[in-house]
């Protein structure tokens, strides 16, 4: 009888597929892995264009060293690197990709074609690879350098490709990551091109500040707060702090930079608290962070996308960001400027991606020389991308939104109508200021009031499907600017906004125009409520397109922030107002998330409890 095999190998293929379930999550991780091996080449200038969010086409190309033959035909193996040559290596890492599956893997789910010349050679080579299945090499003439063209992602692995979010958010991923890229290197020339369109194409500089600037815009970069240069065994932190009035309600302008890698990690975002002495709650401060540890005291292999790090003596690290923040904002308060320092980040080139037999054995990256201090308050270059002027306002009158009164003011004014008068219910008191009581034939029944305004906020909302939801034009059009993540997250649900009585426009690349906000919700604070409703989807909490209906999630969330937002003393002041209009929703019962807007306590269970007859 033949003994049954259930375990067999894969094949590369498959192998392949399986990496690159870990190393490609989207077309962001594959401009990630690309831009990082050309920054390992020692390139000056990295382009990155891409078509319809990445998934139709990405293209990198780099000025760095190139590959000969031989390493253009192994670059597109498994388990094939010019970085780690001995176990010891995975301890001492210097450079930004080094697992070796970063290529193979990206090929078996795409149609990847390779160009690379080195800059001795009067002939480059050119190899493709569809779906893990290479073609033979090929000579080709091309400039120094690497060019790697990447159509149709996800070709072979539709299920993969249906996750995808739409173009306009997977571009603002994209461009994200360019962006980190060239904050961690200003000695690096990126130009980023997304459907024949020049997004930013940014020089070369020794300056951190301009580079910063670039993207944040010459004002903001003005208001940097230098950090001072703090130094601990094995650890050097530098960078900038933005000012108080910059802090948002999420980390969308906290940027960690760890030797050139972009990273997100729990305990510097801690240490950066504490040296602030304390923030208030949610919100997070600004700041562009630059940490340079040796690279045996750091462990970059814990994450397959390499964003989380482990650092083997976090305490020490962590003091010194505690010290150089809070030594920057005592500095600051006293009206001193930062001590001179050298240049916040390393400008010297990382070694060679491709060896050859001749070039001497990868070093570690050495600190720059020392750069002179900044000036107070120098001529920064004007940003690279232009601002775009959107189509004029109509010609509508404007009103002003009203801002929320204080609590003496509301106090103060006349007594409210008359409360409706509901025949079974008879409003007994409040709660502690956050429940109402009432009585009726059956019992006691407690009121939430914000779960109360979520359902019926989101019944309103949803009666926009029947007739036009009503707006309130800005008198002064509120400007948010936004992060490109967040930008393609608000024009993909600009449907759902404008049905709920939003009015939005782009005005620039990164700039949201908010004209008119709904009648039904009025706000003083419009743009920390917008900021905070995108980031909900950014985070992907909902999911716009695969919804049934692609309102109805949108509603909830819409409702169940407002309700949040929404000062409830005035509705504690005529809560039989409240529960009539409660009362009158389908399911008036519960929140659009499931949660109770109203718990009875029966007369039968409560003479129980008591032992009453």
């Amino acid at each position: 009888m033949e003994e049954q095999q259930n375990i067999h190998l894969m094949s590369d293929t498959l192998a392949s597929q399986v990496a690159a379930g870990e190393v490609v999550e989207r077309p962001a991780s594959v401009v990630k892995e690309l831009v990082e091996n050309s920054i390992d080449a020692g390139a000056t200038s990295i382009r990155v264009e891409i078509r319809r969010g990445g998934v139709s086409l990405i293209k990198v190309t780099d000025d760095g060293c190139g590959m000969s033959r031989a390493d253009a035909r192994m670059c597109l193996l498994r388990h094939a690197t010019s970085k780690l040559k001995q176990v010891e290596d995975l301890f001492n890492i210097n450079q930004l990709g080094f697992r070796g599956e970063a290529l193979p893997s990206i090929a078996s789910v795409s149609q990847l074609t390779l160009t690379t010349r080195r800059a001795q050679e009067v002939e480059g080579w050119r190899v493709s690879c569809e779906g893990g299945d290479m073609a033979p090499l090929m000579n080709a003439g091309c400039a120094p350098g690497t060019e790697i063209c990447i159509t149709n992602l996800f070709f072979n692995t539709p299920v993969r490709r249906k996750f995808l979010k739409s173009d306009e958010t997977e571009a603002g991923h994209v461009e994200h990551q360019v962006r980190l890229h060239a904050l961690a290197f200003p000695h690096i020339r990126f130009t980023f091109v997304r459907d024949g369109s020049v997004v930013f194409d940014v020089a070369t500089t020794h300056d951190l500040r301009f580079r910063i600037a670039d993207f944040v815009g010459r004002e903001v970069a003005e208001t940097l707060m230098r950090i001072r240069p703090t130094e601990a065994p094995g650890v050097r932190v530098s960078g900038y702090l933005m000012p108080l009035s910059a802090a948002r309600r999420n980390k969308r302008m906290q940027y960690v930079f760890l030797n050139g890698r972009p990273i997100e990690d729990t305990i510097i975002a801690r240490a950066v608290r504490d040296g602030y002495g304390g923030f208030p709650t949610g919100l997070h401060p600004g700041l562009f962070l630059y940490l340079e540890v040796e690279p045996a005291l750091v462990d970059v292999n814990v994450h397959p996308a390499k964003r989380e790090v482990r650092f083997r003596r976090p305490s020490e690290l962590t003091l010194a960001v505690i010290e150089a923040v809070a030594s920057t904002l005592a500095a600051h308060a006293r009206g001193e400027a930062a001590a001179p320092a050298a240049a916040e980040v390393n400008h010297e080139p990382c070694p060679p991606l491709c060896p050859s037999p001749t070039s001497a054995p990868s070093a570690a990256r050495r600190p720059a020389a020392p750069v002179p201090p900044i000036q107070p308050a120098p001529v920064l270059k004007p940003i690279v991308e232009p601002q775009q002027q959107d189509l004029p306002l109509p010609p509508a009158p404007s009103v002003p939104v009203a801002a929320p009164r204080s609590r003496e003011e509301r106090r103060a004014t006349p007594p409210q109508p008359a409360e409706p008068e509901l025949p079974n219910f008879r409003h007994i008191g409040n709660l502690h200021e956050r429940y109402a009581i009432f009585e009726n034939s059956e019992g006691l029944v407690l009121l939430a009031p914000r779960a109360a305004r979520e359902r019926i906020l989101f019944e309103r909302l949803l009666e926009s499907n029947r007739r036009p939801m009503m707006s309130q034009r800005l008198l002064v059009p509120e400007l948010l600017e936004l992060d490109a993540r967040d930008m393609g997250v608000a024009l993909e649900a600009a449907q759902q906004l404008e049905q709920a009585g939003f009015s939005i426009s782009r005005f620039g690349r990164h700039t949201l125009r908010i004209e008119a906000i709904p009648a039904l919700l009025p706000m003083s604070d419009i743009a920390p409520f917008m900021q905070e409703l995108l980031q909900v989807f950014t985070r992907g909490e909902v999911r716009l397109n695969r919804a049934r209906n692609p309102f109805e999630p949108f509603a909830r969330q819409l409702a169940q922030r407002y309700a949040a937002r929404e000062d409830m003393e005035p509705w504690l002041q005529r809560p039989l107002s409240l529960l009539t209009e409660l009362l009158r929703c389908e399911i008036p019962y519960c929140t659009p998330g499931g949660k109770p807007t109203l718990i009875p306590f029966a007369l039968s269970e409560i003479n129980r409890r008591f032992q009453a007859q």
